[in-house]
C-alpha cells in the first residue's frame, strides 16, 4: 500500500510537471565602448501566423511589443490601431485584437497584441514583457538558458527553493533587497543583462560619493542614447537567505527610469543569477532560487 502512494504521488509530480511549458532562450552579444559583452540580453523565439521571429525577453518591460518594421509585409499587421494618445520610447503606440502567438512551447491565444509605430531596432523584432506572464510562475534556469512557464510548483521545488515575497508594479517583479541591513526595494530586470544593480544618484548619494569612480558607458534605451556611471564598491547583498557580493554599483545621474515615482530604488539584472535556477511566482507574488 506505502508502494503504491508513493508511486502515485512520483506520477502526480510528474504530471504537474509535464504542464511547464519550455521556452528554450540564446544570449545575444554585442560590443559597448569597444568592450565584448557576451552576454548582453536574452533571445527567445516568438512565432505569429506559422513565421518565427527572435524577441528580447525583457521582465522590465510591462508590456509585450513587436516592431512594426519587422511586420510590414504580414497580414496580421494590417488590423493595427494607432492610439495617439498613448506612446513609449518616443513612439506611438498600436494594438492588434485577437492574436494567437507562440513563445517557445508557451501559447496565448486571443491575445490583444500591443506595437510600436515606425520603430526598428536589428537584433530582435520586440520585448517579451512581464504582462504576458501575471498568471504563471517562471522558473528561469540560467544554466541551461531555458525558461520554465508553469500553473504551480511540485513539492520538491518548493521545498528546494528559498522564498520571499515581492510586490507587482506595472507588472513587474520588484523584490527586496538588504544592503547594510536596510532594506531596498529592486526591480528585477532581466533585460539588463550588464549590470548587477543600478541605480539613481539622488537614491545612494552618500555611498556614490564616498567610492572610488568606475567605468561609465553609452547604452541605448529603445534606441534613446543614455549615460551610465559606475563606482567601486564591497558591498554583501542578500535576497532573504542568499547572500551575494558586488563590487560596482551602477547609477544615472538623474531618475531615468521613473524609479522615484514607482517607489523603488533601482533594477537587479541577471549578473547575480548567472550559474542558478532563480523562481518568479505572479500568481503569489514570491521570487526565490531553487537550490
Amino acid at each position: 500500500m506505502k508502494k503504491t502512494v508513493v508511486l502515485l504521488v512520483l506520477f502526480l509530480c510528474q504530471i504537474q510537471n509535464a504542464y511547464a511549458q519550455k521556452i528554450d532562450f540564446k544570449w545575444e552579444k554585442d560590443s559597448l565602448n569597444g568592450k565584448l559583452i557576451e552576454k548582453i540580453a536574452m533571445s527567445v523565439p516568438f512565432k505569429i501566423e506559422n513565421k518565427e521571429y527572435r524577441f528580447q525577453f525583457d521582465l522590465g518591460a510591462n508590456t509585450t511589443l513587436i516592431y512594426d518594421k519587422c511586420f510590414e509585409n504580414a497580414q496580421f499587421i494590417k488590423d493595427r490601431k494607432i492610439d495617439k494618445n498613448s506612446e513609449a520610447a518616443g513612439h506611438q503606440i498600436f494594438s492588434i485584437e485577437n492574436q494567437n502567438i507562440k513563445i517557445g512551447e508557451f501559447e496565448k491565444s486571443n491575445y490583444k497584441l500591443m506595437g510600436l509605430l515606425n520603430f526598428e531596432q536589428d537584433e530582435v523584432c520586440g520585448v517579451v514583457g512581464a504582462d504576458i506572464f501575471q498568471d504563471k510562475i517562471l522558473i528561469i534556469d540560467f544554466p541551461k538558458n531555458q525558461i520554465l512557464v508553469t500553473d504551480q510548483l511540485s513539492k520538491k521545488q518548493i521545498e528546494k527553493t528559498v522564498f520571499v515575497d515581492i510586490n507587482i508594479i506595472n507588472n513587474k517583479p520588484i523584490i527586496p533587497l538588504n544592503i547594510d541591513e536596510i532594506t531596498y526595494h529592486f526591480q528585477y530586470d532581466s533585460g539588463a543583462s550588464i549590470f548587477p544593480i543600478f541605480t539613481y544618484r539622488k537614491n545612494f548619494e552618500k555611498l556614490i560619493s564616498g567610492s572610488k569612480a568606475g567605468d561609465s558607458l553609452n547604452i541605448k534605451n529603445f534606441n534613446n542614447p543614455l549615460i551610465v556611471k559606475s563606482v567601486e564598491i564591497d558591498k554583501q547583498i542578500f535576497i532573504g537567505k542568499n547572500k551575494f557580493k558586488t563590487k560596482e554599483l551602477w547609477y544615472s545621474d538623474n531618475d531615468l527610469f521613473g524609479f522615484e515615482n514607482d517607489k523603488i530604488d533601482g533594477i537587479i539584472g541577471n549578473v547575480f543569477f548567472l550559474d542558478k535556477k532563480i523562481v518568479i511566482d505572479f500568481k503569489n507574488r514570491k521570487f526565490g532560487i531553487l537550490q
